[in-house]
This record gives C-alpha cells, sequence and structure tokens, in this order.
C-alpha cells in the first residue's frame, strides 16, 4: 500500500504526450471524470482509428505515468484552415486510468494485490474498540509524556487527554480461491501542536492471488468481493479508493499504482432509513469470526456458478424502495438461473409419462414450426425438469429449516409471489385474484429476495439461528424483513383466502 496518493489529492486533469497503439506519440488533454472521464489528442499528423479496447499508454508533464485501458473512440478528425496546416484531433475513452510512477501492462500477469473500500466496511467490520479515548489519563499521563520529556520538559495539566489506537490492524484475513482476502484499518494522524491532533482511520479490504494475476482478472476479483458485501451490508456498495501492488519492485519496495474506473460501482440507496446497522446485518467478524471466514470464502468458491443470479440480486437492491412488476419478475427469474446443484435434480418421468411425451412430442414435429407448435414441444421438453416454482420452494425450503418457527408458512408466500410473477409475464395468477393480492406485490418481492440471499449464506456457513435470537431494528433487509412478516402474511392470508 505504499507510495500511493489518495483521490483527494490525485489531479482530475493530464497534460503529457501519449504513446497511440501504432506507436505514434501525440500531444493529449486528459480529464477524469468518472463515466466524463476523456482523453483529446491533437496532432499536426494525420491520426489513424484507435482499436476498440486497446490500450494508450501517457506520461504527464507533472510527472505520473498513465497507462488508459479498454479504449473506445467515435473515430478521428481534422480541422483545415486556409493557409493553414491541418490538424488532426481524436476523443478516446478509456473504462480504466492506472496513475503511478510506473505504466501497466494490462495482459500480463503483474497484480499481485488489489485494494479498496466500499461505502458501509465500517459497519460491516464494526471494530469498536480499536479506536477509543482513555477517559481518566491522569494515572497514565507522566508514562505518556516520558518519551517527549527526554527531549525537554513537557508539563502534565489537570485534565489530560489520551486518544489511542491499539495497533491491532488486520481485522478479518480469510483464505479464498481467488486469492487472501483481508480487511484492515489504515489509520493516518498528525504528529500534534498547537493545532491539536488527530486520527483518521479508513478500512481496506485487499485480495492478494496467489500468483499474479491480470489487471482484468484482479478487477474481476474485486467486485466479486464487492458482490459478497453489498449483499452482507443490504445494499449496493460503492467501491473506491482502487489500488493495485504489482510485481515491479523499486529499492525493495513493490509499486503501487491508483486505478480511476470510468463506471465505479456506486451506492444507489443512501437514505438514511435504509442505512445498514452494525446490530442487524447478518455477519459478525469481530464477535463470530470463524463463522464470518466460513461464509465468505464458501460463497467465494462458489460464485462462479452463481454470478448471474447473484448479479440480478445487486440489480433489485439497486432499486431500493421502489417496488413494481419488473421488479418482482426479475426476483422470481434470479432462481431460475440458478446453477443446477442449487436447485431440485431433475425427476425421472414414469415409463407410460414418457412414453406419451415421446408419442406426442413425435406428432407436434409433423406440424408447419409456428408459435404454438413450438410452445408445445418447449413445455414437453420440460417435462421432469425441476420449475420455477419448485426451484423457489426448494430455496425457502432451505431457509425454513433454520427459520421455520419466525417465518411459517414462507413456501406459501414464494408461491403467491410466483403466481403474480406468472400473471405480469403470461396474464395468468392461477387460483388466486391478482387484484386483492396486488397491494402486497412489495412484500412478495421482499420475500423471493429474502429467500434467495439468506439460503445462499446459510448453506455458506451462517447460523441463522444466533442471528434470529438476536433484537433487531431496520438496520438490514433482513431485519425489516423480519419486523413485517407477521402482520404481511396475516394480510397475505386474508387476500388469498
Amino acid at each position: 500500500m505504499s507510495n500511493r496518493r489518495d483521490r483527494k489529492t490525485q489531479p482530475s486533469r493530464f497534460l503529457g504526450t501519449y504513446t497511440l497503439p501504432d506507436g505514434k506519440s501525440v500531444i493529449g488533454d486528459l480529464r477524469l471524470k468518472g463515466s466524463s472521464t476523456l482523453l483529446k489528442l491533437h496532432s499536426d499528423e494525420f491520426l489513424s482509428g484507435i482499436e476498440t479496447a486497446s490500450c494508450v499508454k501517457g506520461n504527464a508533464y507533472s510527472g505520473e505515468h498513465l497507462t488508459l485501458i479498454d479504449c473506445h473512440s467515435p473515430g478521428t478528425g481534422h480541422t483545415s484552415i486556409k493557409d493553414a496546416p491541418t490538424r488532426y484531433h481524436a476523443d478516446v475513452f478509456p473504462h480504466y486510468v492506472a496513475v503511478g510512477g510506473r505504466h501497466l501492462e494490462p495482459g500480463g500477469a503483474c497484480i499481485t494485490a488489489v485494494h479498496f473500500t466500499t461505502t458501509d466496511l465500517t459497519t460491516l467490520f464494526y471494530d469498536f474498540d480499536a479506536f477509543s479515548h482513555v477517559i481518566d489519563a491522569r494515572p497514565i499521563i507522566d508514562v505518556v509524556l516520558q518519551e517527549r520529556r527526554q527531549m525537554r520538559p513537557v508539563e502534565a495539566g489537570e485534565w489530560p487527554q489520551v486518544f489511542y489506537f491499539t495497533g491491532k490492524d488486520c481485522i478479518a484475513e480469510v483464505p479464498t480461491v481467488i486469492g487472501k482476502v483481508s480487511v484492515h484499518h489504515r489509520p493516518r494522524y498528525s504528529l500534534g501542536g498547537p493545532t491539536g491532533v488527530f486520527i483518521k482511520n479508513r478500512i481496506v479490504v485487499s485480495i492478494e492471488p496467489e500468483q499474479p494475476v491480470t489487471f482484468h482478472e484482479s478487477m474481476d476479483r474485486m467486485y466479486q468481493v464487492a458482490c459478497f458485501l453489498s449483499m452482507a451490508a443490504g445494499r449496493t456498495q460503492g467501491v473506491d479508493h482502487v489500488h493495485v501492488t504489482t510485481t515491479e519492485v523499486t529499492d525493495g519496495i513493490p509499486q503501487s499504482l491508483t486505478i480511476c474506473p470510468s463506471y465505479r460501482w456506486k451506492a444507489t440507496d443512501k437514505s438514511e432509513q435504509h442505512k445498514p446497522h452494525p446490530g442487524d446485518v447478518p455477519l459478525d467478524p469481530i464477535r463470530n469470526r470463524a463463522e464470518f471466514d466460513a461464509v465468505l470464502a464458501n460463497w467465494i468458491d462458489r460464485h462462479r456458478g452463481w454470478r448471474v443470479a447473484r448479479h440480478r440480486y445487486l440489480e433489485c437492491m439497486r432499486r431500493a424502495n421502489k417496488y413494481g412488476p419488473d421488479r418482482l419478475v426479475a426476483a422470481a427469474n434470479m432462481f431460475d438461473i440458478l446453477p443446477l446443484d442449487a436447485v431440485p435434480l431433475a425427476a425421472g418421468l414414469p415409463e407410460d409419462l414418457a412414453t406419451t411425451r415421446d408419442v406426442c412430442a413425435e406428432m407436434l414435429r409433423k406440424h408447419p414450426p409456428g408459435i404454438d407448435r413450438d410452445s408445445a414441444l418447449s413445455a414437453l421438453g420440460r417435462l421432469g425438469q425441476p420449475s420455477l416454482p419448485k426451484k423457489v420452494a426448494h430455496r425457502a425450503s432451505i431457509v425454513e429449516a433454520r427459520l421455520g418457527s419466525r417465518f411459517p408458512d414462507l413456501r406459501f408466500v414464494a408461491s403467491v409471489a410466483i403466481k403474480c410473477r406468472n400473471y405480469f409475464v403470461h396474464g395468468s395468477s392461477g387460483d388466486i385474484d391478482f387484484r386483492h393480492v396486488e397491494p402486497l406485490v412489495p412484500f412478495l418481492t421482499d420475500a423471493l429476495e429474502f429467500i434467495f440471499a439468506a439460503s445462499d449464506f446459510i448453506e455458506g456457513g451462517w447460523d441463522a439461528q444466533r442471528w434470529n435470537s438476536e433484537a433487531h431494528g431496520w438496520g438490514h433487509g433482513f431485519a425489516r424483513f423480519r419486523s413485517e412478516y407477521d402482520s404481511a402474511l396475516a394480510e397475505l392470508r386474508r387476500a388469498t383466502a
């Protein structure tokens, strides 16, 4: 983490020379503004088109080395004025910019660690006693001043104040399939003086692969962990202060580069009402360290198969307190794209039923292709396969096995949610009257999202019963769903009676 600049002090504009993929060096002006990040190039010579997803390297006049990664350009242009030379120009949009003392080779396995922060790390890793204040410092002030008094006399007053950091910087360290994931305190402090003294802290997450990886692999692993932290916090996390450590070493110190993503994750739900609370989040890495380590390691271990479904869950969370048909359908469809080992096994059909299926399919194939004929063949092909209602019921049973006494009839709630989904998708709600159930769409959506995330954590090693035995407020989606469940379930029963 050495040789690193904080984003607050990082320049947002870099004038300098930039080397294009074809080797040509031109003057450029790079401005870092998130999704509006843009490099403007100017040259007296013809500029050829910049290949999509290419890399541009720059050297700023202020000394920074710049690597623009995954660049896109709408093309090149020129300006011609009578009796003046033609000037050529191009705009280049990079998806990432690496800033530091060296250039980065994005395609090479040169990243040994990636470090970043997210929105709610101080809540997720609520290490309350790491920093504090001595209430009565009079018995210890002479010991504190002993070192300073070796240089000059320092007099203690009647009301001394002592603030401290315990010095234990590592909060968590978990070996996973993507490398060691660790969380550290990174305190900053002043040396004191007439203006006072301070200790300010930032919690940083680090991922250290067993072997160096490429830049894009390091970013993918960072977003994997950010996805986990989002689910643990109950709202999508903004990702900031991204740095990578490279294999290049100068004077025995690994070189670090600041990474500026153009489309970094942002916290979309910033309302105080949905701000997570340390007492409500499902995982506690301070008091229940082994449980947290197991859930994180297991969650990451199966992320490859769960990735698409989990990102659908994040999209639902990004809608915060906004509900409607689209969110309910999205919440239901998360279960349809789970990997095979997360849903019931396909059931073999009885021989006579399988024979009937094959005969019907053969008869249908004799008809010319069409919407109805193809739909019928598709339905026949799904016989014996786990349907969406069965998948959701299976995941709900995992939650009921641990929390059934607190969430009675959870599978009933899930079944009604799927019938509402079918109404929005197919126009049919089965045996329920959608008009009566419609006011409960937000509750049914929350139920599907809760089942998805809670079952995921339970299979990873989350002690749901321990969490449920504690008092909770509204500082997490799980806690909010628990608090409204009894009254909403009673209303749902009346609506479906």
